[in-house]
C-alpha cells in the first residue's frame, strides 16, 4: 500500500473529529500550516499529495484515528464525499460500499436512483442488482412510484444501504 506511517501521518496532520477536516501541522511549499490539506478532485473526493505520493484524505483519517490503514474501502456513511467527521467514515467492502449509493449514475437520464424510463412501454421501470444479478421490481406510471419500489427492495436486499 504505502511506506507512509500512522506516526508519519501524525506528524504532518491535525485532524479536527467533530469537522472531519484535515489540516497541514506545519506550513511547506504552497501549504500554510492550519489550512486545509489537499483539493477537491474530479470524482468529488479530497485528496493530499505528500512524498511524491497521492492519497484520499478519508483513507489518512482513518490511519490517524485506528492507526492502520483501512483493510477495505472506506465508505461515507452519508454519501457525503467530503463529509470526513469519523463518525461517517466506515471501513466495508466494495460491495457494501456500492450497496450504499445514494446517487443514480451520471448516464441515468430519469436522474432518480434505481429507475429508467421504458421507452416501448412509456413508463418507469424499477430494478436493482444483488449478488451480480438485476432484479426487475415493475413498471410504475410516475418515477415517484418507481422510485418508492425501488428503496423498498434496496432496504430489503442492501445489508450496507443506510438510505
Amino acid at each position: 500500500m504505502s511506506d507512509l506511517t500512522p506516526e508519519r501521518v501524525s506528524e504532518l496532520f491535525n485532524y479536527d473529529p467533530l469537522t472531519g477536516v484535515l489540516t497541514w501541522k506545519h506550513s511547506r511549499g504552497g501549504q500554510v500550516s492550519g489550512s486545509p490539506a489537499g483539493c477537491i478532485t474530479e470524482d468529488g473526493y479530497r485528496r493530499v499529495t505528500t512524498g511524491r505520493r497521492s492519497y484520499l484524505v478519508h483513507r489518512l483519517i482513518w490511519m490517524l484515528v485506528y492507526g492502520a490503514w483501512p483493510t477495505n474501502t472506506i465508505d461515507h456513511i452519508n454519501g457525503d464525499k467530503l463529509d470526513n467527521r469519523i463518525t461517517n467514515l466506515r471501513d466495508v467492502t466494495r460491495k457494501t460500499n456500492k450497496e450504499n449509493m445514494r446517487k443514480p449514475r451520471k448516464d441515468n437520464t430519469v436522474g432518480v436512483l434505481g429507475i429508467h424510463w421504458h421507452k416501448h412501454m412509456k413508463k418507469f421501470q424499477a430494478s436493482i442488482s444483488t449478488n451480480g444479478k438485476r432484479v426487475h421490481l415493475g413498471t410504475y406510471n410516475t418515477s415517484e412510484e418507481a422510485h418508492q419500489a425501488y428503496l423498498t427492495a434496496k432496504r430489503q436486499l442492501h445489508a450496507g444501504n443506510t438510505l
